[in-house]
């Protein structure tokens, strides 16, 4: 009985440890600074200060990036497909920032094909004067061309399928490949950032979205890894030729509900935070080493869920709320297009 006795002491001690040290790295996690003034650093011999490109910037979410990324001194680029709006936005930041430079960048994401992709080239072309340390993959939604934000799969049009899937996924990974040679041409420090949900586990009447967010956190996660297992040979100042690991820093951000955007102006609450209060989160997790992190720490102590409960429970709590917020989008439409 002795040796049996210490070998369950044993695996008992080691669970314990492993448990409290994932415990203690999910507390730090939520509790150190943030590395976000990193990539607040002058151009090498040019001096020109630094700028943050924020993609779906004119409202909810990226509208909040950005001015808080101004409020730490960040010249930015604001994306999005409406000039007028856009504009608006820029002018009361410029006004908000005097000391800063504020530009616009017009890209409809939803389109593809050639002409798109020739689109975001020409646009990123027009920012080689700049010295951008920050991408935010922040654009995305799941907004069809008509109809209410959560339908069956079969009222989809192929068109509605092709909007999602373009602004959701194939814009992030073109914007990311377009910006990639412009972060890492100054060598400095550099961070890309990319929105998910988490949706991602298979969303009941939000199919595509779902299945193009989880595409957006695998895709960050295997450009973190690329990037970690990349070397640049450079020629240090004394002549000699060294290896540099890429310092540019790629993370994933998970996101529960959130409010004050697009598509809901609610108030936010303790699951369901508002814009402005995902963003500030999002940012304090800047630096934390992982590959995807829940920004919202309510959103993280949610995400394990479907790995907690029984599959059958998880389920059945997924179709019913489901079921709940497709009933109130329905009804939302319904009022919205009685509306002049």
């Amino acid at each position: 009985m002795e040796v049996p006795l210490k070998v369950f002491t044993s695996i008992g001690i080691a669970s314990t440890s492993l448990f409290t040290l994932k415990a203690l790295r999910f507390i730090y996690t939520y509790i150190r600074p943030s590395s976000i003034l990193r990539y607040h650093h002058l151009q090498p011999l040019t001096n020109h200060p630094p700028w943050a490109l924020i993609t779906g910037s004119s409202d909810g979410i990226g509208k909040s990036y950005a001015s808080l990324l101004a409020s730490k001194g960040f010249n930015i680029i604001l994306h999005g497909r409406n000039p007028l709006k856009l504009e608006t936005i820029r002018q009361s930041m410029q006004d908000a920032h005097p000391d800063l430079d504020f530009r616009v960048l017009v890209l409809d994401a939803s389109r593809d094909g050639v002409d798109a992709n020739r689109e975001i080239k020409d646009a990123v072309d027009s920012l080689k004067d700049l010295h951008v340390t920050i991408l935010i993959n922040n654009v995305g939604g799941g907004e069809k061309y008509d109809g209410p934000f959560m339908e069956p799969y079969i009222q989809y049009t192929p068109r509605d399928i092709d909007r999602l899937l373009n602004v959701n996924a194939r814009f992030p990974a073109q914007m990311t490949r377009a910006m990639l040679p412009l972060l890492k041409r100054h060598g400095g420090p550099a961070l890309i950032m990319t929105m998910g949900s988490m949706s991602d586990f298979g969303m009941p009447y939000m199919s595509i979205y779902s299945a193009a967010k989880a595409f957006d956190l695998t895709f960050s996660t295997a450009l973190k890894r690329e990037l970690e297992a990349e070397c640049e040979v450079v020629t240090g100042a004394d002549g000699i030729l060294k290896n540099i690991r890429s310092q540019i820093e790629v993370l994933g951000i998970m996101t529960g509900g959130v409010t004050q955007v697009a598509w809901d102006k609610t108030k936010g609450n303790l699951f369901r935070p508002g814009a402005e209060t995902l963003a500030r989160t999002a940012l304090a997790r800047v630096g934390c080493g992982r590959d995807v992190v829940a920004a919202y720490l309510p959103h993280a102590l949610i995400w394990p869920m479907p790995d907690l409960l029984p599959k059958w429970l998880f389920e059945w709590v997924v179709v019913k709320s489901s079921q709940m917020e497709m009933r109130h989008w329905r009804g939302y439409w319904e009022e919205l297009k009685k509306k002049p």
